[in-house]
């Protein structure tokens, strides 16, 4: 859904597209919505007219639960599938393809996990993957990424957002985690935070 929040107290649905999967996720890079639609794949739209979106890009994937955009490349956490790396640099120009000149360039499995959460920092992807906890993978090669460290959760990580040297997890029954990631190829625990419900999302926003 795009909603118009100018006025943060009367919030309106402006726009509503039905994808063919389920929307877990959503990131906006340029002009365009990259949208993480479960078994429905990897689903883009044209959001510079808010009012009259087009979509204008599809990647089948397994389940894709989140999604990352650096520059060319969008990184998909993709269920057991793990992190999938595809570009959309061709996204826009003239096509005869269905899915919009989106190819996938690499990817990394991520053994017996299930891949739920991603963000990109800088080399590195920060995977959210479930019961293997958080999973860092060095992308500095999109077409080979390779993982150089993990740090085990005591619960199930599905959401995870990097700022700085930390890395905050959402880990579900075991609430809020904050890993030091200064070292990526040796994480570690600093922070824990018992909330009362399950957590499955997290966003850092100054302190």
């Amino acid at each position: 859904a795009i909603i118009d929040v100018s006025n943060p107290a009367k919030p309106v649905i402006i726009a509503q597209p039905d994808t063919n999967g389920t929307a877990y996720s959503v990131a906006i890079y340029n002009k365009y919505a990259y949208i993480a639609d479960g078994n429905g794949g990897l689903v883009v739209i044209d959001v510079s007219n808010p009012t009259k979106i087009v979509q204008v890009g599809w990647y089948d994937t397994y389940d894709a639960r989140s999604v990352c955009v650096q520059g060319e490349n969008v990184y998909i956490a993709d269920g057991k599938n793990g992190l999938v790396v595809v570009n959309v640099d061709k996204i826009g120009k003239p096509t005869n393809s269905s899915n919009g000149n989106i190819s996938q360039v690499g990817r990394y499995d991520i053994y017996e996990g299930y891949s739920y959460g991603v963000y990109i920092q800088g080399s590195y992807a920060y995977v959210a993957d479930s019961g293997k906890g958080l999973v860092i993978i060095d992308i500095s090669n999109p077409k080979s990424p390779r993982q150089v460290g993990r740090y085990d959760t005591a619960g199930s990580a599905y959401g995870v957002y990097v700022q700085g040297s930390y890395a905050y997890v959402a880990d579900e029954s075991n609430g809020l985690v904050i890993i030091d990631i200064s070292n990526p190829k040796s994480p570690t625990q600093v922070g824990r935070y018992d909330t009362a419900g399950w957590v499955y999302g997290v966003y850092v926003q100054g302190s």
